[in-house]
Protein backbone atom coordinates (compact mmCIF):
# COMPACT_ATOMS: atom_id res chain seq x y z
CA UNK A 1 0.00 0.00 0.00
CA UNK A 2 1.07 3.41 -0.80
CA UNK A 3 0.40 7.26 -2.12
CA UNK A 4 -3.31 7.85 -3.31
CA UNK A 5 -4.44 5.08 -0.99
CA UNK A 6 -6.41 4.97 2.17
CA UNK A 7 -4.44 4.55 5.71
CA UNK A 8 -5.55 1.12 6.94
CA UNK A 9 -5.59 0.55 10.99
CA UNK A 10 -2.20 -0.92 12.12
CA UNK A 11 -2.77 -3.16 14.82
CA UNK A 12 -0.70 -5.12 17.08
CA UNK A 13 1.81 -2.15 18.03
CA UNK A 14 2.36 -1.07 21.29
CA UNK A 15 3.39 2.53 23.19
CA UNK A 16 7.07 1.53 24.02
CA UNK A 17 6.45 2.40 27.66
CA UNK A 18 4.08 -0.61 27.60
CA UNK A 19 5.24 -3.38 25.43
CA UNK A 20 2.96 -5.75 26.78
CA UNK A 21 0.15 -4.19 25.57
CA UNK A 22 -1.08 -4.44 21.67
CA UNK A 23 -3.04 -1.64 20.82
CA UNK A 24 -3.95 0.29 17.33
CA UNK A 25 -3.39 3.20 15.57
CA UNK A 26 -6.42 4.67 13.98
CA UNK A 27 -6.92 7.85 12.03
CA UNK A 28 -9.43 9.97 12.93
CA UNK A 29 -11.29 12.07 10.60
CA UNK A 30 -9.83 16.15 10.34
CA UNK A 31 -6.19 14.57 11.76
CA UNK A 32 -3.07 14.87 9.57
CA UNK A 33 -0.19 12.58 10.32
CA UNK A 34 3.36 11.99 10.16
CA UNK A 35 4.13 7.98 10.28
CA UNK A 36 8.17 7.63 10.31
CA UNK A 37 9.04 3.77 10.43
CA UNK A 38 12.40 3.98 11.59
CA UNK A 39 15.11 2.63 14.43
CA UNK A 40 17.66 3.35 17.23
CA UNK A 41 20.37 2.07 15.45
CA UNK A 42 19.74 3.44 12.10
CA UNK A 43 22.19 6.44 11.40
CA UNK A 44 20.33 7.95 8.64
CA UNK A 45 17.09 7.61 10.82
CA UNK A 46 18.78 9.93 14.05
CA UNK A 47 18.38 13.32 12.28
CA UNK A 48 14.92 13.37 10.73
CA UNK A 49 13.74 12.17 14.25
CA UNK A 50 15.70 14.91 15.67
CA UNK A 51 13.50 17.29 12.91
CA UNK A 52 10.33 15.73 14.24
CA UNK A 53 11.11 16.65 17.63
CA UNK A 54 12.30 20.44 16.44
CA UNK A 55 8.89 20.61 14.40
CA UNK A 56 6.63 19.89 17.31
CA UNK A 57 8.71 22.23 19.79
CA UNK A 58 8.14 25.00 17.06
CA UNK A 59 4.69 24.05 16.31
CA UNK A 60 2.97 22.57 19.85
CA UNK A 61 0.16 25.14 20.27
CA UNK A 62 -0.81 25.83 16.03
CA UNK A 63 -0.98 22.02 15.85
CA UNK A 64 -2.83 21.02 19.21
CA UNK A 65 -5.33 18.33 17.81
CA UNK A 66 -4.61 18.64 14.66
CA UNK A 67 -1.31 17.01 13.65
CA UNK A 68 0.34 13.68 15.09
CA UNK A 69 4.12 12.94 14.09
CA UNK A 70 4.09 9.20 15.45
CA UNK A 71 7.18 7.45 15.38
CA UNK A 72 7.11 3.74 14.66
CA UNK A 73 10.20 1.70 15.80
CA UNK A 74 11.39 -1.44 13.90
CA UNK A 75 13.88 -2.15 16.87
CA UNK A 76 13.71 -5.57 18.73
CA UNK A 77 13.41 -4.53 21.99
CA UNK A 78 10.51 -1.48 23.28
CA UNK A 79 13.26 -1.04 26.23
CA UNK A 80 16.14 0.74 23.62
CA UNK A 81 13.77 3.11 22.43
CA UNK A 82 12.60 4.24 25.83
CA UNK A 83 16.36 4.71 26.13
CA UNK A 84 17.33 6.30 23.02
CA UNK A 85 14.81 8.57 22.97
CA UNK A 86 14.85 9.56 26.50
CA UNK A 87 18.38 10.28 26.00
CA UNK A 88 18.24 12.02 23.08
CA UNK A 89 14.92 14.05 24.82
CA UNK A 90 12.83 13.16 21.96
CA UNK A 91 9.74 12.63 23.82
CA UNK A 92 6.97 14.87 22.13
CA UNK A 93 6.90 12.94 19.76
CA UNK A 94 4.29 9.71 19.61
CA UNK A 95 6.82 6.78 20.15
CA UNK A 96 5.21 2.96 19.34
CA UNK A 97 6.61 -0.21 18.51
CA UNK A 98 6.06 -2.63 16.19
CA UNK A 99 6.26 -5.65 18.10
CA UNK A 100 4.36 -8.42 16.44
CA UNK A 101 2.52 -6.00 13.96
CA UNK A 102 2.30 -6.81 10.28
CA UNK A 103 2.75 -3.49 9.15
CA UNK A 104 5.88 -3.56 7.50
CA UNK A 105 4.67 -6.00 5.01
CA UNK A 106 1.16 -3.98 4.81
CA UNK A 107 2.93 -1.01 3.66
CA UNK A 108 5.82 -2.81 2.07
CA UNK A 109 8.22 -0.61 3.84
CA UNK A 110 11.72 -2.42 3.02
CA UNK A 111 14.09 -0.34 5.00
CA UNK A 112 14.12 2.73 7.49
CA UNK A 113 13.63 5.92 7.79
CA UNK A 114 10.56 5.24 5.51
CA UNK A 115 7.45 8.45 6.09
CA UNK A 116 4.10 8.57 5.52
CA UNK A 117 1.88 11.58 5.48
CA UNK A 118 -1.82 11.30 5.65
CA UNK A 119 -4.35 13.87 4.99
CA UNK A 120 -7.58 14.80 6.90
CA UNK A 121 -9.33 12.52 5.25
CA UNK A 122 -7.11 9.09 6.06
CA UNK A 123 -5.89 9.08 2.18
CA UNK A 124 -1.72 9.11 1.54
CA UNK A 125 -0.42 11.49 0.44
CA UNK A 126 2.94 10.64 0.52
CA UNK A 127 5.26 7.33 1.51
CA UNK A 128 9.00 7.36 0.86
CA UNK A 129 12.35 8.65 2.27
CA UNK A 130 12.35 11.90 4.38
CA UNK A 131 14.91 13.09 2.35
CA UNK A 132 12.34 13.33 -0.99
CA UNK A 133 10.35 16.32 0.53
CA UNK A 134 12.27 19.57 1.02
CA UNK A 135 9.42 20.96 3.72
CA UNK A 136 8.05 18.40 5.95
CA UNK A 137 6.80 21.54 8.17
CA UNK A 138 5.43 23.29 5.14
CA UNK A 139 3.67 19.98 4.09
CA UNK A 140 1.72 19.49 7.23
CA UNK A 141 0.45 23.00 7.59
CA UNK A 142 -0.80 22.64 4.17
CA UNK A 143 -2.53 19.57 5.18
CA UNK A 144 -3.61 20.80 8.58
CA UNK A 145 -5.34 23.65 6.52
CA UNK A 146 -7.05 21.37 3.63
CA UNK A 147 -4.71 21.87 1.31
CA UNK A 148 -3.25 19.52 -1.58
CA UNK A 149 0.38 18.47 -1.14
CA UNK A 150 2.52 21.07 -2.81
CA UNK A 151 5.79 20.67 -4.97
CA UNK A 152 5.82 17.66 -7.53
CA UNK A 153 8.55 15.07 -6.04
CA UNK A 154 11.54 15.82 -8.13
CA UNK A 155 12.03 12.37 -8.90
CA UNK A 156 8.78 12.34 -10.38
CA UNK A 157 9.34 15.52 -12.59
CA UNK A 158 12.57 14.16 -14.02
CA UNK A 159 11.17 10.94 -14.40
CA UNK A 160 12.72 10.11 -17.71
CA UNK A 161 16.29 11.26 -16.71
CA UNK A 162 15.69 8.89 -13.76
CA UNK A 163 14.77 6.19 -15.78
CA UNK A 164 17.91 6.46 -18.00
CA UNK A 165 20.20 6.81 -15.06
CA UNK A 166 19.04 4.00 -14.14
CA UNK A 167 18.92 1.82 -17.49
CA UNK A 168 22.88 2.30 -17.29
CA UNK A 169 23.18 -0.06 -14.52
CA UNK A 170 21.96 -3.41 -13.82
CA UNK A 171 20.55 -4.80 -10.57
CA UNK A 172 24.08 -6.30 -9.47
CA UNK A 173 25.91 -3.33 -9.96
CA UNK A 174 23.24 -0.91 -8.03
CA UNK A 175 23.04 -3.24 -5.03
CA UNK A 176 26.85 -3.26 -4.71
CA UNK A 177 27.06 0.50 -5.19
CA UNK A 178 24.77 1.06 -2.44
CA UNK A 179 26.52 -1.36 -0.37
CA UNK A 180 29.66 0.21 -1.01
CA UNK A 181 27.61 3.57 0.17
CA UNK A 182 26.53 2.36 3.47
CA UNK A 183 29.63 0.54 4.76
CA UNK A 184 32.47 3.26 3.59
CA UNK A 185 31.33 6.32 1.78
CA UNK A 186 28.66 7.26 4.25
CA UNK A 187 30.83 6.49 7.45
CA UNK A 188 33.68 8.52 5.63
CA UNK A 189 31.40 11.26 4.59
CA UNK A 190 30.16 11.76 8.90
CA UNK A 191 33.67 11.79 9.74
CA UNK A 192 34.95 14.49 7.17
CA UNK A 193 31.48 16.57 7.35
CA UNK A 194 30.84 17.17 10.57
CA UNK A 195 32.28 20.63 11.53
CA UNK A 196 31.27 21.45 8.03
CA UNK A 197 27.35 20.59 8.91
CA UNK A 198 26.98 21.47 12.46
CA UNK A 199 25.34 24.43 11.78
CA UNK A 200 23.15 22.66 9.19
CA UNK A 201 19.13 22.42 10.08
CA UNK A 202 19.18 19.68 7.42
CA UNK A 203 22.09 17.77 5.84
CA UNK A 204 21.24 14.44 4.25
CA UNK A 205 23.11 12.13 1.21
CA UNK A 206 20.81 8.94 1.03
CA UNK A 207 21.02 6.82 -1.55
CA UNK A 208 16.88 5.64 -2.50
CA UNK A 209 16.17 2.72 -4.51
CA UNK A 210 12.62 1.80 -5.50
CA UNK A 211 10.41 -0.55 -7.35
CA UNK A 212 7.21 -0.44 -8.10
CA UNK A 213 4.58 -2.28 -10.09
CA UNK A 214 2.15 -0.74 -12.07
CA UNK A 215 -1.32 -2.32 -11.16
CA UNK A 216 -2.35 -1.89 -15.18
CA UNK A 217 0.11 -3.33 -16.79
CA UNK A 218 2.22 -5.70 -14.38
CA UNK A 219 5.22 -4.06 -15.43
CA UNK A 220 8.16 -2.80 -12.28
CA UNK A 221 9.97 0.08 -12.57
CA UNK A 222 13.08 1.09 -10.99
CA UNK A 223 14.48 4.09 -9.68
CA UNK A 224 17.68 4.72 -8.32
CA UNK A 225 18.36 8.27 -6.91
CA UNK A 226 20.84 9.84 -4.96
CA UNK A 227 18.89 12.84 -2.87
CA UNK A 228 21.62 15.53 -1.14
CA UNK A 229 19.51 17.76 1.08
CA UNK A 230 21.46 20.64 2.37
CA UNK A 231 20.14 23.46 3.99
CA UNK A 232 22.72 25.37 6.34
CA UNK A 233 25.49 28.59 6.19
CA UNK A 234 26.77 29.48 2.33
CA UNK A 235 30.18 28.99 2.58
CA UNK A 236 29.93 25.23 4.30
CA UNK A 237 27.12 24.46 1.87
CA UNK A 238 29.62 25.06 -1.24
CA UNK A 239 32.13 23.15 0.38
CA UNK A 240 29.88 20.40 1.25
CA UNK A 241 28.38 20.09 -2.25
CA UNK A 242 32.28 19.70 -3.69
CA UNK A 243 32.91 17.01 -1.26
CA UNK A 244 29.93 15.04 -2.28
CA UNK A 245 30.24 15.55 -6.20
CA UNK A 246 34.11 14.17 -5.36
CA UNK A 247 33.28 11.42 -3.04
CA UNK A 248 30.26 9.99 -4.30
CA UNK A 249 29.77 8.84 -7.73
CA UNK A 250 27.88 5.92 -9.71
CA UNK A 251 24.82 4.87 -11.64
CA UNK A 252 22.30 7.19 -9.98
CA UNK A 253 20.16 9.95 -10.47
CA UNK A 254 21.70 13.24 -7.97
CA UNK A 255 18.97 15.22 -6.80
CA UNK A 256 20.21 17.91 -5.37
CA UNK A 257 17.63 20.36 -2.91
CA UNK A 258 19.90 22.88 -1.36
CA UNK A 259 18.71 26.44 0.49
CA UNK A 260 21.68 28.72 1.60
CA UNK A 261 20.96 31.02 4.86
CA UNK A 262 22.66 34.25 5.36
Amino acid sequence: MGEGQQYVTIEDVTKIETPEEPIKLEHKQGEVWLLDFWATWCPPCQRPMAHNQEMLDKNAEAWKDKVRIIGLSIDQSAEAVVKHVDDKKWNSVEHYWRAKSKCSDTYSVRGVPCVMLIDQNGKIVFKGHPASRPDLEKDLNDLAEGKELSGKDEAEAGEEGAEAATAAVDATTMHAEIDEFKTKVAPELQTALKENVKDFPRAFCVMVAQQELSPATGESKTTYDNYRVLVGPKDELEKVKEHLNEKVKGGFKVILREHALG
